[in-house]
């Protein structure tokens, strides 16, 4: 819909579409209405109703009055035909409430404006609109707009880095390009950026985009050298970060754009929720905190459909620290330190605490990605213990105790799971990151670990699983399985929550804990069965307790591998762990002064200039 020159839009209005597997309830509530995918409009019958109290669509009052300043405000559509057009609001702890009521006429070409004059009045909750047809009629698009200049003059530079993932990143390149880039309102206003780490996209493939052929040095070193770019090039005042395999709704981009034009707050900066692809309207999470080396991610499980979740989800009671770079918008002034060379994971962590942003999430933008459970290998379990260890030594000011507390978990939390690959790769990270800086500027693209890794990591590795060729137990659940459905199990909803089944007795608990989840009982004691388990970041001990075998596998693409209960293997790892947490605690006070000596060397702009523009390296 093209703005006129008075009206500043503020959030336009997104139809339900198939590109993402999203419910049609996170866009709009419908009865008796037929809903166009690809013409993306609404048909109604008289009498059909849409109300658009939703992820999408519903207007989120506090995030915008307190984080933004314009005035007033009025609701844009286009179609055709008579409705009654209603307001309302949901707000916590409170009823539902009609704002206002009116008859509109929308006419074929032509643009309704309905002043939203009880605006300022309102202080928080969800504004949304209803619409109920009064005869055969239509809603083909609709936005939020107001009279108020904007703030901030904005030029966005999206990047994107990628590494081979051609399958994500081509139908990204393409949807932000017909949708955004030739859209007459942002032209010369928003451009992409495709920062190509594996040298794999061919430019016709980019077209209408800056793709940059770049060295893998990870995300870390893919991200930067976008910022680069758009500093180089002068005219661009923020920056959207865009991993390669998290697909949005281009309306997500769009709003960030007019959040950051309208923005008051020094530091401003958007970070995107994340939902999971393979459940669409399942929160994975809406903000994190980094804390004594852990994530902690805000609002996760919440379900996007759910009004109750939705007003949950969009509570500012929680002081986000970091923004994801899934998707991360910022002011590129803002930027007085860059990423840290860690390749992948903590990169986005450092780069925001660093830089002190005022980090706000809203309903409404956001991305789908790969679930990071699938994801779990013994090659990340080590980049997150090696970035975790920095972050929590040179910016957190730990204590050596509350440092090998972490690094202990880490180990733990994998051996005991029988997944001594992972265990490894804890053990590994912390090797690595003994050496001290200089082990960061000698493996920049990480080839040399990572190399390291695979030959160890062959017992995780995914392969399709027939589960008809193996004799399984599943843990004990409240309700039977669907054995009409030929449901072996139930697939639960949120695996970190454990097995919905019976509270464990105390003497079980006590004796698990006391002997290391049964590492340390005789091996006659194990029950010759392979249990099932979910693929996460770990196993749920309880489950696994006394079992030989244990079956981790991803439902969604049937692929696992099998674990094995190993008590050599198992003691093994842990007295190295031991030893290397005993020299660890000598080396705390000197790697801690290492370290803080050379991050500040290691995150300027130079270090990256230096990186990418001295030919010698590249």
């Amino acid at each position: 819909m093209k703005a006129t020159k008075k009206h500043r839009i503020i959030q336009h209005l997104v139809m339900p579409n198939s590109a993402f597997g999203a419910p049609q309830e996170m866009y709009v509530r419908t009865s008796n209405v037929r809903v166009f995918f690809h013409n993306k409009k609404l048909l109604f019958d008289k009498g059909s109703t849409a109300t658009f109290d939703t992820f999408f669509n519903g207007l989120t009052i506090a995030t915008w009055k307190k984080n933004c300043t314009f005035n007033d405000l009025q609701l844009r559509l286009k179609g055709e035909g008579r409705f009654i057009l209603r307001f309302g609001v949901h707000r916590i702890g409170h009823a539902q409430k009609w704002l206002d009521e009116s008859v509109i006429e929308l006419k074929d070409g032509l643009e309704k404006i309905i002043d939203i004059s009880f605006w300022q009045s309102l202080e928080e909750g969800m504004l949304y609109f209803y619409l109920e047809s009064l005869g055969e009629s239509e809603l083909t698009e609709g936005c939020f707009v107001t009279y108020t200049p904007p703030r901030n003059q904005v030029k966005l530079g999206i990047v994107i880095t990628h590494f081979n993932r051609k399958q994500y990143v081509l139908p990204a390149i393409k949807r932000i390009r017909d949708d955004l880039l030739n859209d007459p309102n942002y032209k010369d206003k928003i451009n992409l950026v495709v920062v190509d780490n594996s040298k794999s996209i061919l430019p016709e493939e980019a077209e209408g985009t800056t793709l940059i052929p770049n060295k893998n040095f990870g995300g870390s070193g893919g991200f930067t050298r976008g910022l680069l770019h758009l500093k180089d090039q002068g005219s661009f005042t923020h920056c959207l970060f865009m991993d390669d395999d998290a697909s949005c709704e281009v309306e997500s981009i769009r709003r960030s754009y007019h959040l950051l034009e309208f923005s008051s707050e020094q530091g401003f900066a958007v970070s995107g929720c994340l939902m999971r692809d393979v459940k669409p309207s399942i929160l994975h999470e809406k903000g994190v905190e980094f804390r004594k080396g852990y994530c902690s991610p805000f609002k996760s499980e919440l379900n996007l459909t759910d009004i109750d979740d939705l007003l949950y989800a969009d509570r500012a009671d929680v002081k986000i620290n970091f923004g994801a770079w899934w998707f991360f918008a910022f002011k590129i002034s803002d930027v007085k330190n860059f990423a840290f060379p860690f390749f992948i994971r903590g990169d986005d962590v450092q780069f925001s605490l660093q830089n002190n942003f005022k980090i706000k999430t809203i309903n409404g933008i956001g991305c789908w990605a790969e679930d990071f459970w699938y994801k779990e290998s013994p090659l990340t379990k080590y980049f997150v213990v090696r970035a975790s260890l920095v972050l929590m030594i040179a910016y957190e000011d730990l204590s050596v105790l509350d440092v090998l507390k972490n690094i202990f978990s880490f180990f733990m939390s994998s051996a005991l799971s029988y997944n001594y690959s992972s265990a490894k790769g804890v053990r590994l990270a912390l090797d690595h990151f003994m050496i001290g800086p200089k082990f960061w500027l000698d493996n920049m693209d990480m080839s040399a670990p990572r190399i390291q890794i695979s030959e160890f990591s062959t017992s995780e590795k995914l392969l399709p699983i027939n589960l008809s060729d193996l004799l399984l137990d599943y843990p004990t659940l409240k309700k039977r399985p669907d054995r009409a459905n030929n449901q072996k199990y139930i697939e639960i909803e949120h695996p970190l929550d454990g097995y919905p089944g019976k509270e464990e007795q105390f003497f079980r608990k006590a004796i698990r804990i006391l002997t290391l989840n049964g590492f340390l009982l005789p091996s006659f004691l194990l029950k010759k069965k392979m249990v099932f388990q979910h693929k996460t970041y770990r196993a749920f001990y309880k489950d696994i307790f006394l079992y030989e075998k244990v079956l981790y596998e991803y439902v969604p693409t049937g692929l696992g591998y099998i674990a094995i209960h190993d008590k050599k293997e198992f003691f093994r790892e842990l007295f190295s762990l031991m030893n290397q947490m005993y020299t660890f605690t000598l080396r705390f006070k000197a790697l801690r002064s290492e370290y803080k000596q050379a991050i500040p060397d290691m995150t300027n702009e130079g270090f990256w200039r230096k990186i990418y523009f001295d030919q010698e390296l590249l």
